[in-house]
């Protein structure tokens, strides 16, 4: 996997700052076409992602690179990010599904050719989302 190194000295950096700049560095580098960030790491907050439970704090590195990590930059060495190519794969779509919301802000979840009108959840074609479906979709 290809590395790259960044020292940063301007503004306090915080995630959002670093992801903009390793952004910056994967959208430049020729080797990949369509960059995706697989796993990150901020080492201020030791947050991660993906978050690997009862493991140590480098699994996310290892899922990283063995999912088509072909990019690491760090960042100070307080923020580190993988990318890999999305070049390779097809688009998702068109989706059958559609997120809509009725006239009482609940959103739902619609099967896009069982609805009669395409702006208004019906019973037969929807889902109310709660907490834990909302996350699903």
């Amino acid at each position: 996997m290809k590395e790259a190194h960044i020292d940063y000295s301007g503004q306090d950096l915080d995630y959002m700052k670093a992801s903009v700049l390793a952004n910056s560095v994967a959208d430049s580098d020729v080797n990949i076409i369509e960059p995706v960030m697989v796993a990150w790491h901020d080492k201020k907050t030791s947050r991660m992602s993906p978050v690997v439970e009862g493991s140590v704090n480098t699994r996310w590195h290892d899922y990283g690179e063995s999912h088509g990590g072909k990019l690491e930059v760090d960042i100070n060495g307080e923020y580190e990010f993988i990318y890999g190519d999305s070049s390779a794969f097809e688009e998702y779509g068109p989706s059958p599904y559609v997120n809509l919301h009725d006239e009482n802000g609940i959103e739902y979840i619609c099967q896009i050719n069982a609805l009669r009108d395409p702006h208004n959840p019906t019973q037969e074609a929807c889902v109310p989302l709660d907490d834990w479906t909302s996350k699903l979709t």
